[in-house]
This record gives structure tokens, sequence and C-alpha cells, in this order.
């Protein structure tokens, strides 16, 4: 494969740099203050696509975060079900009100009737979250983008629009701004709407979020490149939610205590349904070069984190990077 050139390195080295904003607002301190990637949307000439990989995967897709350029790609308008991959939209939006002051990370939630449910559900990913008190939005979206609850992401859903239904709406309307023509959500979670019980709101029982790796990579850009600072949420390897310790789902995160930990991940977005398979939307800065990976419908837990990684090291390959 053919090694990116010095000039480019030089090139791709002077994009790196620090996002400092004066004075924030006390709810920027969380959405705008971490180090981060500059995003330029001109491609570089010349960059390089990978082309002799297989990936064990129903569709996949390696883009640079700096200029959306695709550098791998399987299937990659081939929209398919997200599962947990689809409460990417959920913590833009949520994020968005923070930013607008709808929403503060103070804000305490009530559990709903619909959210307990999920909670208590067997097998459904969960906090598990009470009735007999409230939490705020900063506990309940550490939960949703670490741990993948399904519980919390409903609350805040019913949060920052009064109902699911009405959250679904804002998410496809957003979802057609941002471009996403292989998109369609049915409700927050990613979970197929049988899960949800009497509770659903959109589209047919059996319906589920559909979303090609292609939208998925433009998805991850945009609140990455809007909230940076989300990545010091993703990265974290644990969390601490009523004197529990919970694993990131994220077994790629250097800390995690796995075997397949690589160095420079620090996120986005794992999911897992029947329909689904194991799923995987990743985020990787080394030497100041950022890529956005995607897999979808792979085997096994592990699975979607061992595509991943062949997907960064044959990136590492062509860039050069240590």
């Amino acid at each position: 494969m053919k090694r990116i050139s010095i000039f480019i390195m030089a090139v791709v080295c002077i994009l790196g740099g620090y996002v400092i904003k004066d004075g924030p607002h006390p709810n920027e301190v969380l959405l705008h203050t971490s180090v981060t990637t500059v995003f330029d949307e001109k491609a570089l000439p010349n960059w390089p696509i990978i082309e002799d990989i297989d990936i064990a995967a129903e569709s996949a897709i390696l883009m640079d975060a700096k200029t959306g350029h695709i550098i791998y790609e399987k299937n990659k308008d081939q929209s398919l079900s997200a599962a947990s991959m689809s409460k990417i939209m959920s913590e833009l939006l949520i994020l968005e009100a923070i930013e607008s002051g709808d929403l503060q990370w103070d804000d305490s939630v009530e559990i709903s009737d619909y959210a307990y449910m999920i909670s208590t559900t067997p097998g459904l990913a969960s906090a598990p979250v009470s009735q007999d008190q409230t939490y705020t939005v900063k506990q309940l979206f550490d939960l949703m983008a670490v741990i993948s609850a399904n519980d919390a992401t409903i609350a805040l859903a019913e949060k920052r629009s009064g109902s699911e239904k009405d959250f679904v709406q804002l998410m496809n309307e957003k979802a057609k701004q941002l471009g996403l023509e292989q998109t369609n959500f049915v409700n927050s979670s990613g979970l197929n709407n049988i899960d949800l019980g009497n509770y659903y709101s959109t589209g047919a029982t059996h319906d589920d979020n559909q979303l090609s790796a292609y939208d998925l990579a433009l998805l991850a850009r945009k609140i990455l490149k809007d909230y940076p600072s989300m990545l010091d949420i993703s990265k974290q390897t644990h969390i601490v939610f009523e004197d529990e310790k919970y694993q990131n789902t994220n077994m790629l995160l250097v800390g995690s205590g796995t075997n397949l930990e690589f160095a420079g991940v620090d996120g986005l977005k794992t999911g897992f349904t029947d329909e689904a398979g194991y799923c995987f939307v990743g985020t990787i800065e080394q030497d100041g070069q950022r890529f956005i990976s995607v897999v979808m419908g792979t085997t096994s837990v592990e699975e979607r984190f061992i595509q991943t990684a062949k997907l960064y090291e044959a990136a590492k390959e062509i860039y050069s990077l240590k």
C-alpha cells in the first residue's frame, strides 16, 4: 500500500489544534473545552484509499474526520438496523438543547412508567433507574453514552420534547437537515419497537431504527465537530452511578481490561439487537489524524472490535502513523 507523502503529513499536523473559548456559559464547559482536531471540508490531493482488506461485516466505512473523505467502504449506503448506534442522534439533540439553554446539565428528570418498564425488563441495557427519585440530565446522559442505557435515553427524550414521539420527529427532521438519506428513526433508543410494548409511538410493531454506515459516519462527524468534548464522556472506561460501577461497552478503550485495547480510541457508540447484529461506531486519533469507523452486522461482541481494529491498522500503515 502506498504511504502518504511527508508533505501531506505536515499539512495534516498543521490542521491539529485546540478549541478554547473564553468565559464559557456554564453549560458550555462540557460542550466545547476538549482538545480536538480541526475539521477541514476540503480533501487533500492524492488521498489514499484502502482496497485490499476484507472486513467481515455486513457494511463498513472508514472516514477521515477532518475532510469527510471515505478511505474504505463496504455497502456504505445500505440502510440497516442500527440498534444503539442510533443513540448518537439522541446525544446530538440533547447537546443542542444544552447549548441553546432549553436544558441544563443539572435539570432534574423524572422516570416515566415507560422508562421504568424498559429499566426493569430483562435483557434490555439499563442503569437501572427508579421512580422514587429524580436524576440530573448529566447523570442520564453519561448512562446513555457510556453504557448505552435505554431507560436513560427514553427519559432524556421525554424531558427534551415531552414525549418520545415528538423527540423522534426531531430526530428525523435533524436527519433530513444533515442529508442522511438512508436514515429513519422510530424511537430514541435503537431497540426494536416490539421491545417497547404498548409504548411504541412511531412506525409499526416490528420496526426499528434504520441507518446506513455512511449516514452513521456523517452523524458521528457532526457530533465530534460541534461537540468535541463528547469524547471526554465516551472515552471513560467506566462510570459510577448510584454507588455502582458500570463498564463502558467499548472494549477498544485503553484501560478497558480487555485484549482488544487499541491506542488512540476514544469513542464512540456500540450497538446490538438480534436484527442488527453486533455493531460499532468508533473514532480514533493518532499523531493528529482522526478517523471515524463504522461496522454493522458482525457476529459477536468481540468481532465488531476486531474488524474495527483491522480498519485502524490499515489506516496506520497507509498514513505512516506510529
